[in-house]
């Protein structure tokens, strides 16, 4: 029996699924605090940056780097909101205004 590398994913029939190389360099530029060129995450993960060019052109691989962007988003969402209240509570306008612009209360945002 062959045993499959932990990083790897296996595929279920023809779903695509992203390679190791792949999901750690998604890993990486989503990363917010690792402010290196692309070209050196390329050099970590061991892929040129033609390699990289391709698979951003690639749909599928765009699709998945986008499904961990609203993963990471998603995750972070409760402490953003209570950033933007604090700031309200603070007595910031524009954090006002924009609280009543995303709970749908400001008049610009009502159908009437």
């Amino acid at each position: 029996m062959v045993e499959k590398k932990p990083s790897q994913k296996v595929r279920k029939g023809n779903e695509w699924v992203p390679h190791a190389k792949q999901i750690k360099m998604a890993e990486l530029l989503l990363n917010p605090e690792d402010r290196r060129t692309k070209q050196e995450k390329c050099k970590e993960v061991d892929i040129t940056m033609k390699t990289l060019w391709k698979w951003m052109k690639d749909k599928r691989y765009v699709d998945y780097v986008n499904s961990q962007i609203d993963q990471y988003t998603n995750a972070e969402l409760a402490e953003v909101w209570k950033a933007l209240i604090n700031q309200c509570k603070r007595g910031n306008i524009q954090a006002i205004k924009l609280f009543f612009e995303m709970k749908e209360l400001h008049p610009d945002t009502k159908a009437w």
